[in-house]
């Protein structure tokens, strides 16, 4: 969800800006779970199984006159799980672990 949703980084730098990013994270998703929430009460199945990026989709492209029932439904599928893995390689670059002004000092010292 919070890829999808592009919320896995906060970008604001003050306690305020990210207290508003998380309120407007709240909202938008709140936004998108009432629009599944209608479109699984219209076709008579259970939220769940409407598909959050389709109704993701579906409210950043809508203009208001289209029905959420056109949302996808996904099959029913019990005792389906999948493993919560990583499938991109990472980085070949190391994480910045001190501030920059220190790093630029340490590269001259650094052969490659």
């Amino acid at each position: 969800m919070k890829i999808t949703m592009k919320m896995d980084v906060l970008h604001c730098k003050t306690v305020e800006g990210v207290l508003k990013e998380l309120a407007m994270f709240a909202l938008a998703y709140n936004l998108v779970r009432s629009a599944m929430a209608e479109a699984a009460r219209r076709r008579g199945v259970a939220p769940e199984r409407i598909s959050l990026v389709d109704a993701v989709r579906w409210l950043s492209g809508s203009d208001g006159g289209e029905d959420a029932s056109v949302l996808l439904v996904n099959p029913s599928r019990p005792g389906r799980v999948e493993p919560r893995v990583v499938k991109r390689r990472p980085k070949q670059y190391y994480r910045m672990t001190k501030p920059r002004a220190e790093l630029r000092k340490e590269l001259p010292n650094k052969r490659f």
